[in-house]
């Protein structure tokens, strides 16, 4: 049996979005088609996923978008300023701000001001928040459970990090793209 040849990556300029990108010489298993296809399935499971998530979520009168702003500052362990998390979460600080105004409770969330900056808005969740904030993660829990049986660990795992490594790559172009605008 003939022992695979390794040879390390080499860098080339990718021409359309002068981005370096590593080039692998040797044989990769990826295709267009195939990457196409895993892009494909992606968008329809976010679509899927993000239906059955309203779902679940209309009896305790929350949509998906309010559920991710929340999401968001659970995840914080301190205030963070409205332009941190329009940062964190792609999306404007204008659509931030109106998600919040959007939410059924106003007193999920607070303002306060920063303490190095008073002209800076931070946000945080309040305790009623918090208190929310474990009624939707149950609410997750249980639907994830529906699924638990249906998929081997391993399965998970080789996905996961699938999504990671696209992720990863994907990232030089935005990068470079939030710079130019």
């Amino acid at each position: 049996m003939l022992a695979a040849r390794t040879v390390p990556p080499t860098k080339i300029v990718n021409i359309i979005d002068n981005i370096r990108k590593p080039r692998y010489i040797g044989r990769m298993n990826a295709s267009p088609e195939l990457l196409e296809s895993l892009c494909w399935e992606l968008r329809r499971s976010f679509r899927d996923l993000s239906q059955a998530v309203e779902i679940e979520l209309a009896p305790l009168g929350i949509t998906a978008s309010g559920r991710a702003i929340l999401e968001f500052l659970a995840r914080e362990t301190a205030p963070v300023s409205l332009s941190e998390l329009a940062r964190k979460t792609s999306v404007s600080r204008q659509h931030i701000h109106q998600s919040i105004r959007r939410l059924p409770n106003p007193s999920w969330v607070e303002s306060v001001a920063s303490p190095d900056d008073h002209r800076i808005v931070q946000l945080r969740l309040t305790r009623e928040g918090r208190a929310f904030w474990k009624k939707l993660r149950a609410v997750d829990q249980r639907f994830f459970a529906r699924f638990e049986r249906r998929f081997r660990v391993e399965e998970l795992r080789t996905a996961t990090a699938a999504l990671q490594k696209l992720r990863n790559e994907l990232q030089p172009t935005l990068d470079a793209h939030a710079e130019r605008t």
